[in-house]
């Protein structure tokens, strides 16, 4: 995969696919969809980061009980220690 690509939610990339630099690929097999316009290319980095934010929050919201180990590394992030009881 080259530079200023955007891949759709869910795309699966076979090995070996090689996907130009400035287009927009999705599905499963993922398929070409379009060229990206000069706007498109200039907004992907921003665009991410708002996608990787979002799926930190959800994260913490959807996951199933019993993975308390999120809250402990969000804990060591902010150097409080854990203690074991």
């Amino acid at each position: 995969m080259e530079t200023q690509v955007i891949l759709e939610a869910g795309t699966v990339v076979p090995p070996y696919t090689k996907i130009p630099s400035g287009q927009r690929w999705g599905g499963n097999p993922a398929m070409f969809i379009e060229d990206l316009d000069d706007d498109a290319k200039a907004h992907i980095q921003g665009h991410a980061e708002k996608i990787a934010l979002k799926a930190a929050e959800h994260i913490v919201e959807f996951l199933p009980i019993g993975n308390t180990y999120v809250h402990l590394e969000e804990l060591e992030k902010k150097g409080v220690k854990a203690t074991q009881g």
